[in-house]
């Protein structure tokens, strides 16, 4: 069984460009350049359309790495994902909602982020090859 499914993630990388599987290079700006602009990383798994993966970024007030969980869901260009920080620190307690268009070659989401009262921007880079590098992992673990 367990087997299946990883052929069925290899194929569907394959076949569908826009799978969001793999490692994204991501920034976040805040409104009217309230905090500095923000980068992180995203490592997101699709399965059937929903999303969950995890983000590493700087936390703005000690400066240490910051981790999140990602869930959400892609229907055809449309992504829409909810972060939520692992033991968070000031000013990260609450979920953060993304929405996005992922671009027609699958290669970037663009989109807003919202928190309470906070918005902003926000845009992912697929890195190059992290699609295959997925692949190749699955592939080596059915074999």
């Amino acid at each position: 069984m367990l087997w299946c499914a990883r052929a069925r993630a290899r194929i569907s990388l394959a076949d569908n460009p826009l799978d969001s599987t793999g490692t994204w290079d991501g920034i976040f700006v805040y409104p009217q350049d309230a905090l500095p602009k923000t980068p992180f990383v995203a490592e997101i798994v699709e399965t059937a359309g929903r999303i969950s993966g995890s983000t590493l970024e700087p936390d703005l007030y000690s400066h240490s790495p910051l981790k999140a969980d990602l869930v959400g869901h892609r229907s055809e260009r449309a992504v829409d994902f909810t972060k939520s920080y692992i033991a968070p620190g000031q000013g990260y307690k609450a979920p953060v909602d993304y929405v996005g268009q992922l671009s027609e070659d699958g290669q970037m989401i663009t989109g807003s982020w919202m928190m309470q009262e906070w918005s902003g921007g926000f845009e992912m880079t697929r890195q190059a090859g992290a699609g295959a590098k997925v692949e190749a992992k699955e592939s080596a673990e059915v074999d």
